[in-house]
Formats: structure tokens, C-alpha cells, sequence
């Protein structure tokens, strides 16, 4: 059990150390992307298309959904 713990401690800290490259850009350019990805149609809100689906990708990308009007 003792391994395991520090196997995925080990991991996690290799994970937390990658700086991914979408998370670099600024914000107003991964709101137009988010822009991109919504329905042609309005649909109901739902956790299964954008933006609520998008703010399930990372933390950045919620906040990200949440603060732009236009995704609303």
C-alpha cells in the first residue's frame, strides 16, 4: 500500500510539473476558440455540449466558460 502511495505521490508531481501548451495561450483567444465549439442551434443547457462540456476539460477552461457572456 505503502509503494502504491508513493508510486502515484511520484506520478502526480510528474503530471503537476507539464506546462501544456493550451494552457499558455491568453484567455480572449481560448474564449474564441471555446466560441467555435458551440451548437449551430441553440440547444437546453446541458453538461453534454459546450460550453458546459468545456468547463469540464481543466479548471482554466471553466473559469474560462463561465466569464464570457458571448458563450451564454
Amino acid at each position: 500500500q505503502r509503494r502504491l502511495t508513493e508510486e502515484k505521490t511520484s506520478i502526480q508531481r510528474s503530471l503537476d510539473s507539464i506546462l501544456y501548451p493550451i494552457l499558455t495561450l491568453p484567455t480572449e483567444i481560448t474564449a474564441e476558440i471555446l466560441l467555435h465549439c458551440l451548437p449551430d442551434k441553440p440547444v437546453a443547457p446541458s453538461g453534454n455540449v459546450a460550453p458546459m462540456l468545456l468547463g469540464r476539460i481543466c479548471r482554466k477552461w471553466r473559469d474560462i466558460a463561465c466569464g464570457t457572456p458571448r458563450l451564454w
